[in-house]
This record gives C-alpha cells, sequence and structure tokens, in this order.
C-alpha cells in the first residue's frame, strides 16, 4: 500500500481519530512525551504494538485524571463534551484496527499519529490567575 493511501486511511479511520484524541488527553495529564517518541520510531510492529500497549495500560488513570481536572476547572475540553469516557476510550475494536493498519508500515503509521496527538489542541490546562 503506498504512502498516499496510508494517509488518506489515517486520516479518514474514527478509530485512529478517537485514539489521537486520547493521546492528546495522555499528553496533558501525564506530561509523558517519551511514549510520543517510541510511537514515532517502531522498529517493528511489534515496537509499535508494545508502544500502544504502553499508551492504554494507563488509560484508566488517564481518563480518571482528566474528569478530575475538569471538574475542579484545572482542564478544558474545546467544544462539547459530554461524556469524557465515551470522547476519548479505546475499545478493543479499535485497537485491532489501528494495529491492522499500521502492519504495512508502523514507523509511519506511528510517526503521524504521534505528531497528529502532540499537536492535537482539544484539551488544555486552565492558566492559573492570580
Amino acid at each position: 500500500m503506498s504512502r498516499e493511501n496510508l494517509l488518506e486511511i489515517i486520516l479518514s479511520e474514527p478509530c485512529i481519530d478517537t485514539y489521537i484524541r486520547y493521546l492528546g488527553a495522555f499528553k496533558v495529564v501525564e506530561s509523558d512525551y517519551g511514549l510520543f517518541d517510541k510511537l514515532a520510531r517502531p522498529r517493528d510492529i511489534e515496537d509499535f504494538t508494545l508502544t500502544v500497549y504502553s499508551s492504554i495500560r494507563v488509560q484508566e488513570r488517564v481518563l480518571k485524571k482528566l474528569q478530575d481536572g475538569l471538574q475542579r476547572g484545572d482542564l478544558e475540553v474545546i467544544g462539547e463534551v459530554k461524556d469524557v469516557n465515551k470522547a476519548f476510550r479505546i475499545g478493543k475494536e479499535c485497537l485491532s484496527k489501528i494495529i491492522e493498519i499500521a502492519k504495512s508500515n508502523p514507523r509511519f503509521i506511528g510517526s503521524i499519529i504521534a505528531s497528529l496527538a502532540l499537536a492535537y489542541e482539544g484539551i488544555k490546562s486552565k492558566e492559573k490567575r492570580e
């Protein structure tokens, strides 16, 4: 599959969009930028899936911190999000689809996902005003 076709799939796949949103939340609440470096540079599909595992392993904590931050007013979600779990949770079906897409070129797919997630601005930390 050509890179152009892969890029089209990446940009149109709802599961990848959800994963990018989740990684955007991960970025804000965990501040673990090393994960994005690993996601962008897997040697093979095994590296890619291990990095995805590392991000999903802490999903409950990330979503709880996001929900708590929203309730306290420390974080804001741009746009209308009524249910954090529904908007940011990655399920088995989506993970399977993402891994299936990444099999053909894990480094290209990972670097695009990591770049889009780092650029995601849908969750922001509110500035503390004195």
